[in-house]
């Protein structure tokens, strides 16, 4: 439409420019147009010559000029009112001001109006009209799109030669005087128009004449399509503008289509989804939104504030009783978009849980997702239940003990108060195993568990740790209320337990620590009361120690141990042992674990459990770690490709920034694939800094190496680390396959855990298989990998590699 204006910008210079005077007249005879030169020639005043004036009162003015004080021109009028009322061209000879001569032609025009020029009489005038025409036939030419002027019946004035390509008009059809509506008639003859357009053009013409919508789409047989803009022309008549438009046009269908296809997208996925600008007001959202929330469409427009949909789902019964929609907006803003929490669960009031996650927009506003995970939540929550429960005795077991000793040390910092931790287990409980069976022992730790309940109070938490070991947290005690409870505890284990018809005599000794007096952490407090545990134990049956400083005699030897391990790296006193990893499918080796050996040349064989705990607390973790890499790595290059490299690392590892170098290193030296090194970490691990290490351990992923998780149950965490860093394996501890072949709810946290990492997408690895019952059984449970005395023990690297050779046809044999 711009360019339809400077069309008639030009024009008018043009009229303006010319060297003849120009007149338009309508059929009451009356100006229409006129240009200056048509003033100038009549030398009357500008005020006397406007649109709307009669064409006589102007003859009148010019006589007047000429003459003053003769009549006013009624004669000369009459003549020429007679001369037009024939209706046919005709010229006049006038002398202006009784010295220059001018010609009058006056013109018909289809209108039944009059164009009248008037310029001088000599030939170099006369030609000066058809140059002035030139020039305007020329700017019209120079368009970039077709143009096209029409009177005001709609009768074709003059176009350019675009005008007749957009189209494809025929020249002698598409000329002036002859009607646009007859000028498409014939196009659409000539089958020019598609069919769509061709049975309907008489009203899109009629539409953009009607100044209410004046742009229309024609589209041609030849898959183009015009759009045609008309602009009324003040003296009568249209400008008319017509451009292709193809590319435009597809584009936009293109685009239509596009989002017809993300409306149905988004109206059949399964997550609810919207999206709200910077001033939390609706932009879009799918029905599944609508579905979980009980909004109608028209209760969630666009425009529709955040906080306002939140009131009309509260107002439905959606959510939980007891919550305003400013209280939820306040909410979901501090967690989501100020802490950044990566997930935001709903407990609505049906019992749903929706979990809710957001994700800022370039330029502002955020996409919400919400997602139904009631059935998962119940599922981890059945997990998390039997995760932090024994499945013998239904106490709290070690990964629940160790949370709520987090807890209650927690408070002992706040509120300065005190709190107990007692370990104890049953005296001479192999021998019940022995002579009467694992069931009748099995039977006698729950009847024990259940009389250990009903002796402590329900703020104290007593948890089974493991075999017959128990653990006591007593808060808000004493030295004094800690003793009473030991002997309550001694007392009610001491009566009799009958065991299907088998009276068995029990007892127990317990080893007593009090926060903060002995230690401000979990590991210092524990370790107290075991010193305290072996103590009582020296004592005989039902006895009780608090934990005394004086017990050093196990303190020294593990300061002399430490000397020793400070020496031992340099020395060359430690060595790897392998211990094999099967496949459970299709019984090929496919790994081997890397275990740190400590020969002293005194003591001879120290124990991992003994050297290990201690080179973590004095750092020397750190340098013995990057030894166990470069030799494994090492080792392991000797090995069959298809055989990775199983890497324990240390928590205490994790606070060396250096770890993914020193991984780089090794796998440099070795010249070992990253894709067969797979490194195990405990869940105790993301305990110290979850963040943190879950970037450590990106940044080991990104080389090309593999993550596993060691110990699964049995740390201090909880499932949520699943979540925070993609494990491609999950170990499952020795503790939950010892009796899995024997007791029922062992098999099922097998089972579960096993089905957890299917879903999740991780291998799992039994660890501990002892038996080829248990073997059957992690088969069955769909355990991927398996480790244990059964298929291994740890041997020295010179006989890994015989070992891998061997294995299958050994198996097979068996």
């Amino acid at each position: 439409m711009d360019e339809l204006h400077t069309i008639l910008a030009l024009h008018a210079i043009a009229v303006s420019e010319m060297a003849h005077g120009l007149c338009v007249l309508d059929a009451e005879l009356r100006i229409v147009l006129f240009n200056r030169r048509f003033v100038e020639i009549l030398g009357i005043n500008r005020k006397q010559v406007r649109v709307g004036v009669p064409m006589y009162a102007v003859l009148a003015a010019c006589d007047e000029q000429d003459d003053p004080s003769g009549p006013a021109g009624a004669g000369e009028w009459s003549e020429i009112a007679a001369l037009l009322a024939k209706g046919a061209p005709f010229r006049l000879h006038r002398r202006i001001r009784k010295t220059e001569l001018f010609n009058f032609d006056f013109r018909p025009t289809t209108g039944r109006g009059w164009v009248l020029t008037c310029g001088q009489s000599d030939e170099q005038s006369a030609s000066a009209a058809p140059q002035r025409s030139d020039f305007l036939n020329q700017v019209i030419e120079h368009v970039s799109h077709g143009l096209c002027v029409v009177d005001g019946d709609q009768n074709l004035v003059l176009c350019n030669e675009l005008f007749l390509r957009a189209y494809g008009f025929d020249p002698a059809i598409a000329k002036p005087g002859v009607s646009l509506g007859n000028i498409f008639k014939h196009a659409s003859a000539c089958r020019i128009f598609s069919d769509a357009t061709a049975g309907k053009f008489d009203d899109e013409l009629v539409t953009l004449f009607s100044d209410e919508q004046p742009t229309r789409l024609f589209h041609l047989s030849d898959g183009r399509v015009i759009e045609t803009r008309a602009l009324r022309i003040e003296s009568g008549g249209w400008l008319t503008e017509h451009k292709d438009v193809t590319p435009r046009v597809r584009h936009e269908a293109a685009l239509q289509d596009r989002n017809h296809l993300l409306d149905a997208a988004l109206d059949h996925m399964a997550h609810g989804l919207c999206a709200f600008d910077d001033k939390m007001k609706l932009i879009v959202v799918n029905a599944r939104y609508l579905q979980i929330y009980g909004l109608t469409p028209d209760e969630a427009r666009p425009g529709t504030p955040l906080v306002e949909l939140m009131r009309r789902s509260i107002a439905s019964g959606v959510h939980c009783p007891g919550i305003d929609a400013e209280q939820m907006l306040a909410d979901f803003t501090k967690r989501l978009i100020d802490n950044k929490e990566p997930e935001l669960r709903r407990h609505l009031a049906d019992g749903r849980v929706i979990a809710v996650r957001h994700q800022p927009m370039v330029g502002g506003g955020w996409v919400g997702t919400y997602e139904d995970i009631t059935e998962r939540y119940r599922a981890e929550e059945n997990i998390a239940r039997v995760a932090r429960h024994d499945a013998l005795t239904d106490l709290p077991n070690r990964l629940l003990f160790g949370e709520k000793m987090v807890e209650g040390l927690a408070r002992v910092a706040a509120e300065k108060e005190a709190m107990a931790v007692m370990c104890f287990d049953l005296d001479n409980f192999k021998a019940v195993n022995d002579s009467l069976g694992h069931p009748i022992g099995d039977k006698l730790l729950q009847e024990l568990a259940k009389r250990l309940c009903v002796t402590v109070d329900a703020k104290s938490t007593i948890a089974r740790l493991g075999g017959d070991e128990f653990a006591i947290i007593h808060p808000g005690a004493d030295a004094r209320d800690a003793e009473r409870l030991a002997r309550r505890l001694i007392n009610n284990t001491s009566t009799p337990f009958m065991i299907e018809g088998q009276e068995i005599h029990a007892s127990i000794c317990v080893g007593i620590a009090i926060a903060p007096e002995h230690g401000t952490t979990a590991e210092q407090l524990m370790k107290c009361a075991d010193l305290a545990l072996y103590r009582a134990k020296d004592q005989g049956r039902n006895s009780w120690r608090f934990f005394d400083p004086q017990m050093d005699v196990q303190v020294q030897a593990r300061r002399a141990l430490e000397v020793d391990l400070h020496r031992a790296l340099g020395a060359g006193e430690f060595h790897l042992q392998y211990q094999p990893l099967i496949n459970l499918a299709t019984n090929d080796v496919v790994g081997m674990e890397a275990l740190v050996r400590w020969n002293h040349p005194v003591r001879g064989l120290v124990s991992p459990a003994e050297f290990i705990p201690i080179a973590e607390e004095t750092g020397l973790i750190v340098p013995l770690g990057e030894w166990v890499l470069r030799q494994a790595c090492a080792d392991a290059r000797k090995w069959p490709a298809t055989v990775k490299l199983a890497v324990n690392l240390s928590p205490v590892q994790f606070r060396n920034r250096n770890l993914v170098s020193v991984v780089i290193n090794a796998l440099a030296a070795s010249r070992l694939s990253a894709a067969r090194l797979e490194l195990e970490i405990t869940e105790a691990a993301l305990l110290q800094n979850a963040d943190s290490i879950v970037g450590t351990l990106q940044q080991l992923r990104e080389l090309g190496t593999r993550i596993a998780m060691d110990d699964f149950g049995t740390g201090y965490s909880s499932l949520s680390y699943l979540r925070k860093f993609p494990f491609d394996r999950i170990k499952i501890d020795k503790s939950f396959i010892a009796d899995a072949d024997s007791n029922a709810d062992s098999a099922a946290i097998v089972r579960t855990i096993a089905a957890l990492g299917e879903t999740l997408g991780m291998e799992t690895t039994a660890e501990g298989i002892e038996t080829i019952e248990q073997l059957k059984l992690v088969q069955r449970a769909g355990c991927t990998e398996g480790q244990g005395y059964l298929i291994g023990r740890a041997r020295p690297a010179a006989e890994a590699l015989k070992f891998i050779a061997e294995y299958q046809r050994v198996v097979t044999a068996a």
